[in-house]
């Protein structure tokens, strides 16, 4: 019988299996350098959100601190005055029986009534905006107790409002804080005071004529009053009738001399000498000459006869 023999040369190799080549091992997911970075991003987005979560409570916190009604936003001017009716919730039992507080009134829109060219008798509303304006402070103390010292969350009171602490008509934001820690109570509102500011002249030229009459009467009756001292002084100084009788008729005073007649116009150049300066000292010679001039020529005349 023949026995297998083993195969040990190539063709034996043919169909066996070769074994596998080691493969390094694989990295995890999370090693892997695209869900590195989505952690990473995941992260931030975490971080930040956890930083606005803790600027947020203490702003909502602050707003918690309790709330403020009022009954009338819009009210009306009273003698000067305005009368704002509120009603505070304190979030809670206040410490104390009276909390001061401090309320911020900022100026919006002014209204201002004003006469223009178009309404020169009537004033004209006008709303102003307004910008960067310094607030007007008030503080009040709240009371949150009773006669008898029992202490509530909630009170009703009434803020007033005056002129001559400068406010006017017109609208303001309100922010209400307590003066102990700053802590804002309720929202902000805005209210309206309504009312009529002093009339300001927006004219460009104005026509007024009653301040002229009424000078021309003080001037009538100053005038008035200058003649009559004057008529006192010429009634004393006049004499009385009864006195000029028995006195006589007065001489009447001779008449005033007529100014001399002015002669006629001579011809010339309508200069006029004085008469000092008719005969001048060039004139004397002159003559002088002439005169011995005719004794000679007489004299040789004569002579020329007797020859």
């Amino acid at each position: 019988m023949r026995t297998a023999r083993s195969r040990t040369g190539p063709l034996s190799q043919l169909g066996a299996r070769r074994p596998r080549a080691e493969r390094p091992h694989a990295r995890p997911a999370a090693t892997q350098p695209g869900a590195v970075r989505r952690l990473f991003l995941a992260a931030r987005v975490v971080a930040a959100a956890l930083a606005l979560i803790g600027a947020w409570l203490p702003a909502s916190a602050a707003h918690a601190a309790g709330t403020v009604t009022i009954v009338d936003r819009s009210p009306k001017e009273d003698n000067g005055r305005w009368k704002l009716k509120m009603t505070m919730n304190y979030g809670g039992m206040p410490h104390l029986g009276h909390i001061p507080m401090l309320f911020s009134f900022t100026p919006t829109v002014h209204y201002e009534r004003a006469l223009t060219d178009k309404s020169p008798e009537t004033p004209v509303l006008v709303r102003i905006p307004l910008q960067n304006q310094q607030s007007i402070n008030e503080s009040m103390d709240v009371g949150f107790s009773d006669s008898s010292g029992k202490v509530f969350a909630i009170t009703k009171f009434d803020f007033v409002l005056r002129r001559d602490r400068g406010f006017e008509a017109g609208e303001y934001d309100l922010v209400i804080k307590r003066a102990s820690d700053g802590v804002q109570m309720g929202q902000k509102q805005k209210i309206t005071l309504q009312g009529d500011n002093p009339v300001i002249d927006r004219r460009a030229i104005v026509f007024s004529g009653e301040k002229k009459k009424k000078d021309d009467k003080a001037d009538k009756a100053e005038a008035e009053k200058s003649d009559e001292p004057a008529k006192e002084d010429a009634s004393e100084g006049a004499p009385e009738e009864g006195a000029a009788e028995a006195e006589g008729p007065v001489d009447d005073a001779p008449p005033a001399e007529a100014p001399p007649p002015v002669e006629p116009k001579q011809g010339g150049c309508g200069c006029r000498l004085s008469p000092d300066e008719a005969a001048t000292p060039l004139a004397l010679p002159l003559v002088a000459l002439g005169a011995a001039a005719a004794l000679a020529r007489r004299r040789g005349e004569r002579r020329a006869r007797r020859a």
